[in-house]
């Protein structure tokens, strides 16, 4: 599953079902726009790590990360990098 399928797919789980993907389409890239607050956004740390099997410290998380689908895509991608060196 690509990662950005896979981040939406995730933020869909961390919400309980509360929100569908057709609501994370709606706001496009701009997941701030969701109004998750911090248990779902750790949820999706969470979920993603366990997908691609790396280890990530929320506290390097800066909150600009977390307000985009592209933005937490990067972000994963240099963490898969580093957990594959």
């Amino acid at each position: 599953m690509e990662l950005i399928t896979k981040i939406k797919a995730s933020i869909v789980e961390a919400t309980d079902g509360n929100l569908t993907i057709e609501d994370v389409e709606r706001v496009g890239d701009n997941i701030h726009q969701l109004g998750l607050d911090s248990l779902a956004q750790i949820k999706i740390i969470v979920l993603l790590e366990e997908e691609y099997d790396i280890e990530i410290d929320v506290e390097k998380i800066s909150p600009e990360v977390l307000n985009s689908i592209s933005s937490l895509c990067q972000f994963i991608e240099k963490e898969f990098e580093k957990a594959s060196v």
